[in-house]
């Protein structure tokens, strides 16, 4: 029987048909799709990252989405101390109506080599878009105390160089230990600590050596904003950072993973397993790999059920030995551009990595951000729900920049120099759960989920038509027959539809609550639309 609504055109099921049947995803016409469930959803958002919920489907596609640019330098150097510009070890947190931002600066331009130039400053908003950069008054810079220097120049007992770090708020630590900061600074102890706070401003080191890593030739370890926090669904702590795997070409920058129940029983680095490095669909030149992957800004998604993001930088490294032209003889060493992927995970083991195309692409050469995309570490609302605001590190700077002269000789003279020396940071725009959408055909789609239960009284989809595009769900039961008044012809079409928060109806009636705690399945019907994520509401 041919289930789609008129509108959906007969000329348009043929062809999706057809294409579902050459591509062996289907099954018989009316028989329940065979996966795993029932899925136990309760009231909680579902993202459509992964096949968790696709069971059976045809001319629709998983469709990751990238982050919109506003080209707004956000936060920039505008005071003594920030003259070497703005570093991507930073992070940003909102709470109680409040966006907090800790950035790392360099008061020298001479990053690489000057060990005591650095800092975290704090920053705050109302909007996430215009900062404030309030006097706290901790510590003296060059005679004043006329700064929101926060952590480094003595302030928290120590001197930083080009090392930031990143911050979070532990639920399991006393109140005056509330917000963690977690950093390299080697002149305390080896590997990485945790500086503690009971207000975001005033930090003491409080746990030493909480990660480290053995010695080795090809050393670096633990260069990076490495990333730790509680993860309440396992009890436990979880750290991703950088492990070399010291590959021919490049010190194989990777992303590795390790828990622990407390802040003093993690394995060293090399221990942990990698959960994202390069790979066989990476570039080579010459037989070995030249992109790495660190900095994995990963965390867990706090707005949805279950949901593990990450944006690891990817490092293309600039050889020799013929390959890049504007390098026949010396090259500079380990330079290249840098830029921002996305991946997804329900469990942060097993990452889904997609198409890899840039989440955070490189501007047009010129711009302040056309040599490095780098994002900080967090993830914030906009005032009103419907946005998702997070901030990047954009320069003129590719890695290496700041080695040494001989290395900015070799990229000036390539084409390849930072004319303007910018560091800042900057804002970028993504929808509400935007990451990834199923995205139906122009000619039409469908998918139907695996068995699911729920507990709310509601559908509720998040869901972009834009002006073409149009929707129906269908409802049914675990023997995959529709249940009575919940079928494609009574659902009211979704379309002129641009909503995080779409209450699906059917006949006018949206009420669920007959069905709640029972399996079934949605069927969604899909034409020219993005489908992001539905949740049973109360």
């Amino acid at each position: 029987m041919n289930r789609f609504h008129p509108a959906f055109g007969r000329v348009g099921f043929a062809l999706v048909a057809f294409t579902w049947m050459l591509s062996g995803t289907g099954t018989a016409a009316g028989a329940p799709p065979t996966a795993d469930g029932p899925w136990d959803v309760g009231n909680r958002r579902q993202l459509l990252i992964d096949h968790r919920f696709i069971a059976e489907s045809f001319n629709v596609e998983l469709h990751p989405h990238q982050a919109v640019k506003t080209g707004e330098m956000t936060i920039k150097p505008t005071k003594p101390w920030e003259v070497g510009g703005v570093g991507p070890y930073s992070s940003v947190l909102y709470e109680n109506g409040t966006y907090h931002m800790w950035y790392h600066v360099m008061s020298s331009v001479q990053w690489d080599t000057d060990k005591e130039a650095g800092a975290i400053c704090y920053a705050r908003s109302k909007d996430g878009i215009t900062w404030e950069k309030p006097i706290v008054g901790l510590i003296e810079f060059k005679g004043s105390k006329d700064n929101n220097i926060v952590l480094g120049q003595g302030a928290g007992g120590v001197m930083l160089g080009q090392d930031g770090g990143m911050v979070f708020i532990d639920p399991t630590a006393p109140p005056e230990e509330k917000y963690r900061m977690f950093i390299r600074h080697g002149d305390k102890a080896e590997g990485l600590h945790l500086f503690s706070s009971p207000d975001g401003l005033n930090w003491t080191l409080t746990h030493k050596s909480v990660v480290t890593a053995r010695p080795q030739a090809k050393g670096h370890h633990l260069d990076s904003q490495n990333v730790l926090f509680w993860d309440e669904s396992i009890r436990k702590y979880v750290f991703f950072g950088r492990k070399n795997q010291n590959t021919p070409a490049s010190q194989g920058r990777s992303i590795a993973r390790g828990e622990s129940p407390d802040l003093k029983s993690f394995p060293v680095v090399q221990d942990m397993p990698v959960v994202l490095g390069p790979d066989r669909f990476d570039i080579y030149h010459n037989q070995g790999p030249v992109v790495d992957y660190y900095m994995p800004a990963a965390f867990k998604y706090p707005w949805a059920d279950g949901i593990y993001v990450m944006f690891p930088t990817a490092y293309y490294h600039y050889i020799g030995g013929g390959i890049l032209p504007e390098f026949k003889g010396d090259i500079p060493i380990n330079a290249g551009p840098l830029d921002t992927q996305f991946a997804a995970s329900r469990d942060g083991v097993i990452w889904q990595r997609y198409d890899r195309r840039p989440f955070v692409d490189l501007g047009m050469k010129g711009e302040f951000d056309w040599a490095n995309a780098r994002t900080i570490y967090g993830i914030v609302p906009s005032v009103d729900g419907r946005y998702l605001y997070m901030y990047y590190r954009g320069g003129d700077w590719l890695h290496g920049w700041d080695r040494n002269e001989s290395n900015k000789k070799l990229l000036t003279e390539a084409g390849l120099g930072a004319d303007k020396d910018i560091a800042v940071l900057s804002r970028v725009v993504l929808r509400k759960d935007g990451f990834v959408s199923v995205r139906g055909a122009y000619t039409g789609g469908q998918f139907t989920t695996s068995l699911v239960t729920f507990s709310g009284n509601k559908l509720v989809l998040n869901i972009d038509t834009s002006a073409t595009g149009i929707a129906y769900v269908e409802i049914q039961d675990a023997n995959g027959l529709i249940v009575e008044g919940f079928g494609q012809t009574d659902c009211d079409m979704i379309h002129t539809c641009n909503d995080v928060n779409r209450v699906v109806s059917w006949k006018g009636n949206s009420d669920l609550s007959k069905l709640a705690g029972k399996p079934i399945r949605l069927r969604f019907f899909l034409r020219n639309c993005d489908l992001y994520a539905f949740q049973f509401a109360d």
